[in-house]
């Protein structure tokens, strides 16, 4: 009995033991057929702070850039969408306050900042929720995730996804 205890203690301490990433890669999300993330019934807000649907601004790639001026990442994803079959894609900017938009980016590629004071989107992603790092969401033109990247540093994490959001299903409803 006792050994049954000390088990059942052990392999719920190995369950519930939190996990680093030890050499500082990027986390990718779980990708799960099951695990379907909508962003669709969330607001962001625009420098004026006027509420803007995020179902208006999709598809985009959204780099949750809070605390960091990330001007390379954005400089780089802008980049990236630009010279990929996504076209209507947006860059979107997002930290509890509207963060800088860098000058000098590609003009093709349509690049926004928006204030997300409560972080609901990273909430919404239960990955990258308990995180504080940068990250990248890639949501489709129906609102649903394509990819999240926790602890980006380029687009090359995300690069081949992008495709994805040119292809993905538009909403039904």
């Amino acid at each position: 009995m006792s050994i049954a205890v000390i088990a059942t203690l052990v392999s719920l301490f190995a369950v519930a033991w939190p996990r680093r990433n030890p050499n500082g890669t990027p986390q990718l999300a779980p990708s799960s057929p099951a695990a379907v993330v909508s962003l669709a019934g969330l607001s962001l807000f625009d420098q004026d702070g006027k509420s803007v649907p995020l179902r208006e601004l999709t598809p985009a790639v959204i780099l949750l850039v809070d605390g960091c001026s990330c001007e390379e990442l954005i400089t780089g994803t802008v980049a990236t969408v630009a010279a990929s079959k996504a076209p209507s894609t947006q860059v979107l900017l997002v930290g509890v306050r509207a963060p800088t938009v860098p000058s000098g980016l590609n003009d093709k590629v349509k690049v926004r900042a928006f204030a997300d004071p409560n972080s609901s989107v990273r909430a919404a992603v239960p990955f990258l929720a308990p995180s504080r790092t940068t990250a990248a969401i890639l949501v489709a033109a129906n609102g649903t995730m394509i990819r999240a990247v926790s602890s980006v540093t380029s687009a090359s994490s995300f690069d081949t996804e992008l495709a994805n959001l040119a292809v993905a299903p538009a909403s039904t409803a």
